[in-house]
């Protein structure tokens, strides 16, 4: 009997604490007007209630801004924001080197930066090894005329053989087809023979002068072709999966604010930036205008097209952290709580994989109110035929009155110096009301300069236990603030934790707080 008692009593205090909780968020001007979410509706009374259910009127929820929406298939989309920077295309990159010992005579492409075209001559250069082997190969000539008449079939051969090898001595050399013709052509050794670019581009590393001696294993030209770049951008390890290659992607420069460049995903690096987290991808883009100079800055978007799939908005899921669950509309102001299994966050939708069907009606906001209610209802439920105890008395219990929220945050913009930055959080309109605002954050290095080079999100929530957090991410206005809409469907404090990623550095968090009434 007295483990009855004490199991009796547990659940009265439970019911009383979840009572009480739910009294003092309606209690004056930072809360919801009394019996706002249980309130019973007519006709209700002989309704068979799923275990969990919250029964909200259309009155109640338009105050609380509970909107439903349908379950559909719908296209998922997804945009990667990032920044790069330009690169060489290292397959059109051409490195010169002569294979023989000599010294040059006369320069052509003679300073760094000047764009040679394929044949055009670089430099000549005096041999005596070449020289010498001009002239073995102007003998193996003479000696083939003479016994390319021999009756004897061994002798024809070797004639034919000595000519062949000192050909080749002198390809192995980088000496060209035509070269050899003129030679053959004009019978006399060239003191000195020029040499040609192989590929067209620029000259971005020379290390050769006329009258300097030069070995064969020394680097003298290094010539790139610039008609196609590589940019080298980082992205998250969360975003990964969604990147393929071949997928399309467009980048912006400072330098030229009013033009897209569109170019593709070629390569994937197999590796992960342990300081960063993110993983490089190589993206290619055309370059015939030459405007896409190598190490200038860039900012990427790669679009990510996931195709057609079930989904449901990100506001509708409340994600508990071991299961994540929606309330599926019944009709009547009757909501019920259902788990689910998703997949993955593309445009503020989330792919259902099971647990809803096509159709169905569902909440797409406020689902964090819809829990609290639910949770209050399993509480009155536990309590319900226990001797002197009913759930209609509850709202006559004395002694609650005085519970009350927190007092709100100030309103007006709050400066925080993180590290060698300061961050301006402030919100638009200043006087925050329940609804939808504008979250804004300003970020401003230690010489007072905007800082423009970031990816900031917004996380915001309430203080109140099984409400999930919505996030959002920012973009760059033009008057420098990180801003992003936000839905705050109740009076009382918001806490708001901005999230400031930026290339190469650690990602840095701090909380902020909004008062909305």
């Amino acid at each position: 009997m007295k483990a009855v008692k004490l199991f009796g009593l547990v659940l009265i205090g439970l019911a009383l604490v979840a009572f009480g909780y739910w009294r003092g968020m309606n209690d004056q001007k930072t809360s919801l007007p009394k019996a706002a979410i249980s309130e019973p509706m007519a006709g209700m009374e002989g309704m068979e209630m799923a275990p969990g259910s919250a029964i909200v009127s259309p009155d109640k929820q338009q105050l609380l801004g509970v909107r439903t929406t349908t379950v559909e298939a719908r296209p998922l989309s997804k945009t990667v924001r990032t920044v790069g920077t330009i690169k060489y295309d290292e397959t059109k990159i051409t490195r010169i080197q002569s294979k023989i010992e000599g010294w040059v005579e006369k320069l052509y492409a003679n300073y760094t930066g000047k764009f040679v075209q394929k044949g055009q001559p670089l430099f000549t250069m005096y041999s005596p090894d070449l020289l010498a082997t001009q002239g073995e190969y102007l003998l193996a000539l003479k000696s083939h005329e003479r016994l390319s008449v021999s009756s004897i079939p061994e002798v024809r051969a070797g004639a034919d053989g000595l000519v062949e090898a000192s050909k080749q001595r002198l390809m192995l050399w980088d000496i060209s087809d035509q070269q050899i013709r003129d030679l053959e052509q004009k019978r006399e050794p060239q003191r000195t023979l020029t040499f040609y670019a192989p590929n067209s581009g620029f000259v971005i590393k020379k290390d050769i002068n006329e009258g300097m001696k030069i070995m064969p294993d020394k680097e003298l030209y290094t010539i790139a072709d610039l008609s196609t770049v590589w940019v080298e951008a980082d992205v998250y390890e969360s975003e990964i999966p969604l990147v393929k290659v071949g997928q399309q992607a467009t980048i912006n420069l400072s330098y030229y604010p009013e033009e897209t460049f569109k170019g593709r995903i070629s390569y994937i690096y197999p590796y992960l930036d342990e300081k960063t987290r993110t993983v490089k991808v190589r993206l290619e883009f055309p370059n015939a205008a030459l405007k896409l100079k190598p190490d200038m800055y860039v900012n990427a978007e790669i679009k990510i097209d996931s195709g057609k799939h079930l989904a449901v908005p990100e506001e509708a899921v409340l994600d508990t952290g071991l299961r994540k669950v929606i309330f599926i509309d019944k009709g009547n102001g009757r909501f019920e709580p259902k788990e689910i299994k998703l997949g993955s966050k593309l445009d503020g939708f989330y792919q259902v994989l099971s647990g809803v069907k096509e159709g169905e009606k569902i909440a797409a906001s406020s689902v964090f109110l819809l829990d609290s209610e639910s949770r209050l209802s399993e509480a009155m439920g536990a309590m319900a035929g226990m001797p002197g105890m009913s759930t209609a008395g509850t709202q006559d219990m004395k002694g609650m009155e005085g519970m009350k929220m927190d007092a709100p945050a100030k309103s007006g913009p709050q400066e925080k110096k993180i590290q060698d930055l300061t961050f301006t959080f402030s919100t638009r309109p200043e006087k925050v009301k329940a609804g939808e605002t504008v979250l804004r954050l300003k970020i401003t290095d230690k010489a007072g300069n905007p800082v423009k080079d970031a990816q900031v999100s917004f996380q915001y929530t309430m203080k109140m236990q099984g409400m999930a957090a919505s996030k959002a991410d920012a973009t760059l206005s033009k008057d420098g603030f990180y801003e992003t809409k936000a839905n705050l469907p109740m009076a009382g404090e918001w806490e708001v934790t901005t999230m400031v990623r930026r290339p190469g550095q650690k990602e840095i968090q701090e909380k902020f707080t909004v008062a909305a009434q």
